[in-house]
């Protein structure tokens, strides 16, 4: 598949990234995983490619979410790329979150029908104000 669609998964935890990049690289996406929000940012800020939607963890060590979705919108080149959190923190945090800057949130330990469905349907919309989905656990 040439134009596999481009998928950032920026998680801590390497189990995580490891199942997430699985997963989504047997449903047909093309996945960079990156320990933390810097180390993304990094690569973002440097042009090599732009990706069809960013899943974020909320709780990092280095850079929190909410840290690198403010980095993200400050880039005007950036802050149009989708973002789906997926956290362990409580249900009001998560949703406080997507309600301001993301898509959609998944809450970890995620259902892989959930995490695959919310990605399709995302990455297949062509606008962003289409693109908010609604969260069912």
């Amino acid at each position: 598949m040439a134009n596999k669609k481009r998928i950032m998964v920026v998680d801590d935890d390497k189990d995580i990234r490891k199942s997430v990049k699985q997963i989504l690289e047997k449903n047909g996406y093309k996945v960079y995983s990156f320990e933390n929000g810097r180390e993304c940012l990094k690569t973002l800020k440097e042009g090599k490619y732009k990706p069809s939607l960013i899943i974020l963890d909320i709780m990092m060590p280095e850079m929190s979410g909410w840290e690198f979705q403010r980095k993200l919108d400050e880039n005007i080149e950036l802050s149009d790329i989708p973002i789906v959190f997926l956290t362990a923190r409580s249900t009001e945090t998560a949703q406080e979150m997507y309600r301001r800057y993301g898509v959609d949130y998944i809450s970890k330990p995620f259902d892989i029908n959930y995490l695959i469905s919310s990605i399709d349907k995302i990455t297949n919309s062509k606008e962003k104000s289409e693109q908010k989905v609604n969260y069912c656990s």
